[in-house]
């Protein structure tokens, strides 16, 4: 194990994963069709604390998913023909992550993703208790500096997964990232 820049940091990081763990949370994670300002949610899902698919609902996009995206994920255009848009799962989903404790593993960008397919709609933002990033708590838990800078070096999700010895089954799905997330609450929260 590579030395910890701050120690306590990484104390802080098992106190939050307690914290979740106690009070409960929902995990988000999304698929999209890029990572541009123009980009949307093609997939969604959210689990609970206990790993219960509370949604996980692929989305029509108004705009055509590009190859590239298709390749990551594996959705393409012909997936989605019958699917609701974001407008048809707002009330749904908006309703699920009211007055909850949200995490993803990219906050940043899932939660910007979602604004940004809500804005085409003209939806509000979801009222969320709190928000939080588990790649950055991640970071923090592992203590690696990142050499670009004073803060610690972010990890993937699936190479975070694999270090702690964990499954890394349906990466790049919106359901299995978050339960890969979940999983990596877990191992974190049970810590040392």
């Amino acid at each position: 194990m590579t030395r910890h820049y701050h120690p306590a940091h990484r104390r802080q990081a098992i106190q939050w994963a307690r914290g979740l763990m106690a009070r409960g949370f929902l995990v988000l994670d999304t698929e999209t069709t890029g990572l541009g300002t123009a980009d949307q949610i093609v997939e969604i899902a959210i689990i609970d604390q206990a790993g219960h698919t509370r949604i996980h609902q692929r989305i029509k996009p108004s705009i055509s998913i590009p190859p590239a995206a298709s390749r990551i994920h594996g959705i393409s255009d012909a997936d989605i023909v019958d699917a609701p848009t974001f407008r048809q799962l707002y009330i749904k989903l908006s309703a699920l992550l009211a007055g909850e404790v949200v995490v993803a593993y990219n906050m940043d960008f899932d939660w910007r993703l979602l604004l940004q397919t809500a804005s085409v709609y003209k939806l509000p933002e979801p009222r969320v208790a709190k928000r939080d990033c588990a790649m950055k708590q991640y970071a923090r838990y592992k203590g690696e500096r990142n050499p670009k800078g004073r803060h610690y070096r972010p990890h993937k999700l699936t190479a975070a997964v694999h270090r702690e010895g964990l499954s890394a089954s349906g990466a790049h799905s919106s359901l299995g990232d978050a339960r890969m997330t979940l999983a990596l609450l877990g191992k974190m929260a049970e810590a040392t």
